[in-house]
């Protein structure tokens, strides 16, 4: 605590006149036998037996004072203090100095130090003269500082009072601070023999009871002494995120406020075994309670147990799987206003789609040139004309358009129509070849063939099935890629499933809070994968779109290094308004310090960050968490361990 010295009162102020005296006399009459709150509070006893420590009741005690400052006081200086995982008690007195005594003081030490320079210098000894040069001008300026009125001069006392439960203990936890506080070059002394005085001088009473132990610090020094320079994130809503490692208080983030952030994107980086799954799933469970819907793109199988928990859907996308996507499925999208209110107008952006089936084709084919990609799109917007499907909407549907008067809104009374299909797509490029007698076109033919209804690749080539049309209430969607173990197919299962998600979870319901995670994106844009390119240039694209659709794209990710080389990573990266970390290899640090622009402080945090410690960078603020999950929160995340077999 700081507390400013006060002047005491003066005698008179405390005389009480006959009938003013009548009066408390007759309170404390009625007040006979009430338990005061001084009671309540103060302990059962005190034992001051022992000359270097004191017992307040079943607790040990023992007071520090402050003797041994460092050479250079800096913001942090006091965290080993303020930051002590021990029970403490710390406190800082204040109080202001007389500027014509500081100035008396300042000049003796000008005269005893100038006379020493001289000393040395007439005896030869050049050893100190550095030292006492640089001493005299630090005087010289101090005093100027405070002639011109810029700085002010304070006297100010540095305690703190360590708890124990046994003696032992104590004397543990004595020499655990002592070492941690002379890491920083500081000297905390125990107040010997004086113990009892030092204790009611930490205590919350606003008053030193060892008045000799005073230090001088100008003001710059004693800016540096208040421990409110960490930033607390607490929104007024939002999701509770873990508690802040330094002022113990819970750190809650609405990625929705649109006042506090410019977009729900964020990004959570740590290497493996650090929690990183782990974050994501309560992320996402605390989320569904307030109605945020979430869509997982899960590459490694981790999502399981939590889909199921919370009731939703889990898709596996691998060629032996019941349930099937088609890449040319197209959905109508409403069109928003500036505010993001719908117009009661429907399009189908089958330019778009265009434009995602083209990156799709690209992947498949290990790249395309700018003459394929010209032609290849094309085709893509021809075979949705040929199926009669065009920018209006209801040339989605079979029946008509019906208009609700009440709502003001036109709906399709209807089944949709059957979508293209890659077979189709593959028909039309070749008879187009054959006919343009196209050799490169021919070639792009005969390699997309694996990919066409009974090639090895042919698990896209279908319809969608019917139970994935109808999840929109579901609370999490989870597509499971783990089962695809081809490097070639992996990259294309994610990205079928990042624009079956565009399509189908993310141009539906503006007014629905949306995320679509994306676990090790860095798949996507890894120059090792096949087609990184394309699959980079969606996770961008999403990226940047995502936020008219109320949405945020969470892209989780342990080879950093891989996922910010590409630069359409770097711009998820920046897209990101709250970016998480957690602990981080040697490897990838200098990296991740480039890029978020971390300080040494931080840096060094991530590299010795326990499992479950984050770092959360949100624009300006930056704070380090513990990840605190509820017990039963537990359950509902972690596959049960299996048991272990007991023989009788």
């Amino acid at each position: 605590m700081f507390k400013f010295k006060k002047k005491k009162k003066k005698e008179q102020d405390f005389v009480l006149d006959v009938n003013k005296q009548d009066d408390i006399n007759e309170n404390n009459i009625l007040d006979n036998g009430m338990v005061s709150l001084k009671s309540l509070l103060a302990p059962p006893s005190f034992d001051r037996t022992n000359p270097d420590y004191f017992k307040v009741g079943k607790k040990f005690v023992r007071n520090f004072i402050m003797q041994g400052y460092p050479p250079q006081c800096y913001v942090t200086w006091l965290d080993n203090m303020y930051n002590y995982d021990g029970d403490m008690d710390c406190v800082v007195h204040v109080q202001p100095s007389d500027d014509r005594v500081a100035l008396d003081l300042l000049n003796a030490k000008i005269t005893q130090f100038e006379a020493q320079y001289e000393t040395e210098k007439r005896k030869g000894n050049i050893k100190n003269l550095s030292r006492l040069n640089d001493t005299i001008m630090g005087l010289y300026e101090e005093r100027s500082k405070i002639e011109r009125n810029t700085e002010k001069l304070f006297q100010i006392q540095i305690a703190c009072n360590l708890y124990a439960d046994t003696e032992e203990e104590l004397n543990k936890e004595t020499q655990r601070f002592d070492n941690k506080m002379k890491s920083g070059n500081i000297y905390m002394m125990p107040s010997y023999l004086r113990q009892d005085d030092g204790y009611r001088t930490v205590s919350p009473f606003g008053k030193s009871y060892i008045e000799d132990m005073f230090r001088n610090f100008n003001s710059g020094a004693l800016t540096t002494c208040f421990p409110f320079y960490n930033a607390d994130i607490i929104h007024e809503t939002g999701v509770f995120c873990g508690i802040n490692l330094t002022t113990m208080s819970p750190i809650i983030i609405d990625f929705y406020d649109k006042k506090k952030l410019g977009n729900a994107n964020a990004t959570v980086i740590g290497k493996s075994g650090m929690g990183k799954t782990f974050f994501v799933s309560l992320l996402t469970m605390r989320s569904v309670l307030q109605g945020i819907k979430t869509v997982i793109i899960d590459p490694e199988g981790e999502y399981k147990k939590l889909t199921e928990s919370l009731g939703g859907s889990y898709i596996f996308i691998a060629p032996d799987s019941d349930k099937f996507i088609n890449i040319f499925d197209i959905e109508e999208e409403d069109i928003l206003d500036d505010n993001g209110n719908k117009t009661g107008v429907q399009i189908v952006d089958v330019k778009g789609k265009a434009s995602d089936v083209l990156n799709m084709i690209a992947v498949m084919a290990g790249g395309l040139s700018s003459n394929l990609k010209s032609v290849v799109s094309q085709l893509i917007q021809k075979l949705y004309y040929d199926f009669g499907i065009t920018k209006d909407a209801s040339s989605l549907y079979l029946a008509e358009t019906v208009y609700n008067e009440e709502t003001n809104e036109f709906y399709h009374d209807g089944v949709k129509k059957q979508m293209p299909t890659f077979t189709d797509f593959h028909n039309l490029l070749t008879d187009y070849a054959i006919s343009e007698n196209d050799e490169d076109l021919k070639k792009l033919s005969k390699t997309l063939e694996m990919y066409k209804k009974g090639g090895i690749y042919d698990m896209f080539d279908c319809q969608t099935s019917p139970e994935l049309r109808n999840f929109l209430n579901d609370p999490i969607i989870t597509f499971d890629i783990s089962k695809i173990e081809d490097e070639q197919l992996r990259p294309i299962g994610m990205y079928v499933a990042m624009s079956w998600t565009w399509e189908k979870f993310v141009k539906k319901n503006p007014y629905v809070k949306k995320r679509v995670v994306c676990d090790e994106a860095w798949m996507l844009t890894s120059k090792t994968m096949a087609g990184s390119e394309y699959t980079a240039g969606f996770l961008e694209k999403s990226a940047r779109r995502i936020r008219k659709r109320n949405g945020g794209l969470l892209v989780a990710s342990q080879n950093f290094t891989e996922f910010s080389e590409s630069p359409q990573g770097r711009t998820v990266l920046t897209n990101a308004n709250v970016n998480i970390f957690l602990g981080q290899k040697s490897t990838d640090i200098e990296a991740l310090q480039s890029t978020f622009n971390l300080s040494d402080g931080e840096k060094n945090f991530l590299l010795g960050a326990k499992i479950g410690e984050i770092l959360i960078k949100i624009n300006e603020e930056s704070s380090v968490a513990h990840v605190l999950p509820f017990p039963f929160e537990k359950p509902l995340i972690e596959k049960e361990k299996p048991k272990k077999l007991v023989i009788a």
